[in-house]
């Protein structure tokens, strides 16, 4: 059975890693003074989890899946507020992380995993400085790197210059120019390395299936969010029995529930929890499960720091089956030192440092130079 946790305190830390890049860190301590670090989001949400842990402070919680009952909150609430589940979803994965390192296991063993070497990654080349000009070259550049680095699956988002609404009669030419960067991304790696490609919602239901017909010219291997899963599951479900890519999305959701749902009603064929916003790391390990049983694949959603990237991998190597994880790669030459152990990624792969829990733990040098650590 797993140990008990009385939670104590908090404080954060955060890095700046680009004009639009900053990793928030909350640092949770026990009444034993162990500490489990968990990768989450700024704002509102930092106000929110020191707010939580005084509500749970002193407590005796056996289990991480009951901290939503102990704070009153029900699944409506934590699925209508993302902040508030964002906030729940790092104490989920911070008891997880408390226990594993007073029982001394892994977290991928706690989740019922076998102890794994690595993990697979794909990359996400769509975060990365060096597409400033956002030009087709300039992505089929990137992508080029990353395949010689190792990886076999690239991911782009092409689309973020469309702003809804648009007509059938105009789609096609307002989405040419992110056409034109897959085209220049399948141009430069080739017929043998498949390609994802992110819509962030930029679509519509009479839009999205001329999109996707044009990327299944290029052997595109998922369509991710056209529409936003969390608002509009009946638009997915019409999109998917239109078009022949596999639908991925769900990366704002939260719970085991709903993840299920949108694969039993044809929204979505691959579900992308994340585990900063789905519920944590045990929430996330469960929708893959119940998903997988429905028919459906999963991959979890990680374009974020190197403590977040560490448990997905952790969620990914628990569960048989599982498609690569997601990584932002070329963010900053120095990610890899922000946490210690450093992150290791050599040829597409994350090697586990094998520790307790997620296994590593933060660079308070690389803190102190790029960012800052506060209590609220």
């Amino acid at each position: 059975m797993p140990s008990r946790v009385r939670l104590q305190s908090v404080e954060f830390a955060s890095v700046r890693v680009t004009e639009r890049t900053e990793w928030t860190f909350a640092l949770v301590s026990d009444w034993q003074g162990t500490s489990a670090i968990i990768e989450t989001t700024s704002g509102e949400v930092v106000e929110i989890i020191a707010d939580l842990v005084t509500a749970l402070r002193g407590r005796y919680i056996d289990s991480e899946a009951c901290v939503s009952d102990f704070l009153g909150l029900d699944l409506t609430e934590l699925r209508a507020n993302l902040a508030l589940g964002t906030a729940v979803s790092a104490l989920r994965t911070a008891i997880i992380e408390l226990q594993c390192q007073t029982e001394g296991v892994g977290m991928t063993e706690a989740m019922g995993g076998l102890r794994q070497d690595s993990v697979q990654l794909y990359a996400n080349i769509n975060r990365t400085p060096l597409v400033p000009d956002r030009t087709p070259t300039q992505f089929g550049a990137v992508a080029e790197r990353a395949v010689r680095e190792g990886f076999a699956v690239i991911k782009c988002a092409p689309f973020d210059n469309i702003r809804p609404p648009a007509t059938a009669g105009d789609i096609l030419d307002i989405a040419r120019p992110g056409l034109e960067r897959v085209a220049a991304i399948r141009a430069a790696i080739g017929p043998d390395v498949h390609i994802l490609v992110d819509c962030h919602s930029r679509f519509e239901s009479h839009t999205a299936p001329l999109v996707a017909e044009e990327l299944a010219k290029m052997d595109v291997g998922w369509f991710e969010e056209p529409l936003q899963p969390r608002n509009d599951s009946e638009g997915l479900v019409g999109i998917a029995k239109s078009i022949t890519i596999p639908i991925a999305g769900g990366e704002s959701a939260y719970g085991e529930s709903l993840f299920t749902d949108l694969v039993t009603r044809g929204a979505v064929k691959v579900i992308t929890p994340d585990i900063k916003h789905c519920g944590g790391v045990g929430e996330a390990l469960s929708a893959g499960i119940a998903a997988t049983k429905a028919g459906g694949r999963i991959s979890l959603h990680s374009p974020s720091g190197p403590m977040s990237l560490l448990a997905s991998a952790n969620v990914t190597a628990a569960m048989p089956g599982t498609l690569p994880l997601e990584h932002a790669v070329y963010e900053a030459p120095w990610r890899a030192e922000v946490i210690s152990p450093p992150e290791h990624i050599e040829g597409g792969r994350l090697r586990f440092p094998g520790s307790h829990g997620q296994g590593a733990t933060l660079n308070w040098d690389i803190v102190s130079r790029h960012g800052r650590r506060w209590r609220v």
